[in-house]
């Protein structure tokens, strides 16, 4: 397989963190595809549950919440001991809800402009704790404003489907591009297609001006929010790693995830 294109500086970090973060966990009731998604069961607690455990296990994150407008959700969240944040209920995305999450946080607590946020979208159970603390660690770099997780695809075969958005990088692992369509169109060992795994971290400052931005041409073209900090000028990094996760958007990836779920817990 080609190999994924990066830096050597942004490769595969060492596990142990240096730098504290928060992570906010954005979820709402209502889903299109898979309908009160976040309290869907997952080896017998809800999703959004699931999620919150996972993040729990990362050293690199100091705090973490879950984002959401419903009494529903903020009540299964409580009964598992995690703390809640309950935001407005027009947010149109994840980010807007994780900006006014972080508002509220600061209002509260206070913090720096340069305080990092992290959001781990609310239907990932299995994202990797190593990808996390490696996307946490490049925030020691006083340059970095916002980055992501990218990964290699496991299968060429699925760098057709539009589910599975791509990512281009230059030489400095930041983004050039996120699509939904295949690129590079053409590529060999120096450029080979590589997966984003839809994880951010931005700083607190980086996460207000962009959620105060309205969304940009390509952003509504690709339905892809991240093209809204390419289109502003706000530079993407990249942490590649073997990162890939399994997001749940339907029932037959509930299906999959609860199959795993089994799977990894009956594994002597």
């Amino acid at each position: 397989m080609p190999r994924p294109q990066s830096s050597t500086a942004e490769r595969e970090a060492p596990s142990r963190p240096r730098l504290g973060a928060v992570a906010i966990i954005p979820a709402r009731l209502q889903s299109t595809r898979l309908p009160e998604k976040a309290l869907q069961d997952l080896g017998g607690a809800p999703l959004v549950v699931r999620v919150l455990e996972r993040a729990r296990t990362i050293a690199a994150l100091h705090e973490v919440w879950v984002a959401t407008d419903s009494e529903r959700i903020a009540g299964a969240v409580r009964a598992a001991g995690g703390r809640v944040i309950l935001t407005a209920a027009e947010h149109a995305t994840g980010l807007d809800r994780v900006a006014d999450a972080a508002g509220r946080l600061a209002s509260a607590n206070g913090g720096s402009p340069d305080d990092v946020i992290v959001n781990i979208q609310g239907d990932e159970p299995f994202v990797s704790a190593r990808g996390l603390e490696h996307l946490v660690r490049l925030f020691e770099r006083p340059e970095v404003r916002m980055a992501t997780l990218g990964a290699p695809f496991r299968d060429l075969s699925q760098v057709a489907e539009p589910g599975r958005v791509k990512v281009v990088l230059d030489r400095e692992s930041r983004a050039l591009y996120f699509s939904r369509a295949p690129i590079p169109t053409g590529y060999g060992p120096d450029l080979a297609p590589l997966l984003h795994v839809g994880v951010y971290a931005y700083r607190r400052a980086t996460l207000g001006a962009l959620a105060a931005l309205p969304p940009a041409p390509p952003e509504r073209a690709e339905r892809l929010e991240q093209l809204r900090a390419l289109w502003n000028g706000i530079p993407i990094h990249v942490a590649v790693g073997d990162y890939e996760s399994i997001g749940i958007d339907t029932p037959e990836d509930l299906a999959r995830a609860r199959k795993l779920w089994e799977e990894r817990r009956s594994a002597p």
